[in-house]
């Protein structure tokens, strides 16, 4: 069995890559333990190590995102000391790095582009999560592409009794507000009552990834105001789930979501609130658009394809 070794970062996307058929064990570079709260810990999860205690890896993982580029001097440190290890232990292994982000404009780019290329041992082979962010990275000088999220879609379920509600999942720190169309939300919520689920919002983050399921299974409609977050997870699980999503029309959406058959796409505020009391004065078009949805996402977004995608990557890398 293939041993990756990664370190702790955005736990969700960690939980999704532990489909893989491998050991997963994670450097301690400020590991604060894994939240079974947020997701249940995988039976291939293998514990901390040390650099004093750790087992020879196949697969080097680290993570970044635009925020890395110095102006928060911590965010970016643990992506530095997983590869500066690697490149004094494991200089023969294969690294791949899972950008999280988009940029912010051309300065932020270039910024990011120095840090990879200043990396210890070499830039790493860039895995990025939409192919819109791929595609302005420009990634130049390192090699790159895009693998798409993918679930075991069996974890999500749909109810056929639904509360005639607009739900949206989202934090909305201040670091993240432009980024996440926080701006976006709170011009809708002016004209369209949401249930806003968030550190910032009128709904504090369910208790356990349970609630959380089960919470969208009995959602009739989800909101996405994102303008850079690339293949934000929390769309995708309520798509899963049957909720009718209306979202911006940016990061590859189009490529998985049929305006008005699958979901809705919108450009501007105006519209999505005139979709949004749409739907809310037919929730039997919301209902059926949800679970035409709901197929689309089971298909698009499964583990299946997620962990063939990256086994053909880890192949290349080590032959």
């Amino acid at each position: 069995m293939l041993q990756i070794l990664d370190h702790a970062w955005h736990q969700v996307h960690s939980y999704r890559l532990h489909a893989l058929p491998a050991e997963f064990w994670y450097l301690d570079v400020g590991y604060r333990g894994w939240k079974e709260s947020i997701r249940p810990k995988p039976v291939n999860f293998r514990g901390l190590v040390t650099e004093n205690d750790c087992p020879a890896p196949d697969l080097i993982i680290s993570h970044l995102d635009n925020w890395c580029d110095g102006r928060y001097p911590l965010r970016g440190l643990p992506y530095r000391l997983v590869n500066l290890f690697a490149a004094q232990a494991f200089p023969y292994v294969p690294r791949v790095a899972i950008m999280h982000g988009t940029p912010d404009d051309e300065d932020n780019r270039q910024r990011i582009l120095h840090m990879l290329a200043n990396t210890p041992g070499g830039p790493p082979f860039l895995v990025c999560n939409s192919k819109q962010a791929w595609q302005e990275w420009d990634l130049g000088f390192v090699r790159s592409h895009a693998i798409i999220h993918g679930y075991n879609v069996d974890e999500f379920w749909s109810e056929r009794t639904r509360r005639s509600e607009v739900v949206a999942v989202c934090s909305g720190g201040d670091m993240s507000r432009e980024y996440h169309g926080i701006p976006l939300l709170e011009r809708v919520m002016r004209e369209v009552p949401v249930t806003w689920i968030g550190a910032r919002g009128n709904k504090s983050p369910l208790p356990d990834y349970l609630r959380y399921r089960h919470y969208l299974a009995t959602s009739l409609i989800f909101i996405h105001t994102g303008q850079r977050s690339p293949m934000p997870g929390a769309r995708t699980e309520a798509m899963l789930s049957g909720c009718c999503v209306v979202t911006t029309n940016n990061h590859d959406a189009a490529d998985y979501i049929e305006h008005g058959r699958t979901g809705f796409l919108a450009d501007s505020a105006a519209e999505m609130i005139g979709i949004l009391k749409g739907l809310l004065r037919d929730p039997r078009r919301a209902y059926k658009v949800g679970q035409m949805g709901r197929e689309a996402a089971r298909e698009h977004f499964n583990s299946r394809r997620f962990v063939s995608e990256w086994l053909a990557l880890i192949k290349r890398l080590r032959e």
